[in-house]
């Protein structure tokens, strides 16, 4: 399994940053590559993802602890597919750090689809943060997207 992070840091604080990251349902007003978020049970989300020339779909489930949200894929198109978020009180706000690991279908492509998938993850998580949390600046693995990203 592959597994990627990023940590970005935004003056909102940490309780404020967990509430907005629970409302899932707005990810797509914010995150372009995000097509849809649907709500289809308690703590169950489907989503849909723009990549490449084609989509990614996924059913999620999530479970809440304190400023942390865990989600793990319970149907899609990943082999497997789960991660988090966690929050931090920082000073002048928070920090938030999102992990995510995953399973392709084709293990001896790994090594050239895996990173491409990452960085649509990362770059996805990022726009998340910046679009519901304020402007948000990547305090480390800003090199696995492997391209320019402005907060």
């Amino acid at each position: 399994m592959t597994e990627y992070a990023i940590t970005l840091s935004t003056a909102l604080p940490a309780d404020d940053v967990f509430e907005r990251l629970r409302a899932q349902e707005h990810f797509p007003d914010v995150a372009p590559e995000i097509l849809a978020v649907e709500a289809v049970g308690q703590d169950l989300h489907e989503y849909v993802l723009a990549f490449r020339e084609g989509v990614a779909r996924w059913t999620q489930s999530t479970e809440a602890g304190p400023l942390r949200l865990g989600f793990e894929q319970t149907d899609g198109d990943f082999v497997s597919f789960g991660g988090s978020w966690v929050i931090s009180e920082e000073p002048g706000g928070s920090s938030v750090t999102y992990r995510v690991a995953f399973r392709t279908s084709v293990p001896q492509l790994a090594g050239a689809i895996d990173p491409m998938v990452a960085r649509v993850l990362l770059r996805t998580a990022a726009d998340v943060v910046t679009g519901l949390a304020g402007p948000a600046e990547i305090v480390s693995g800003g090199e696995a997207l492997h391209e320019a990203w402005a907060g």
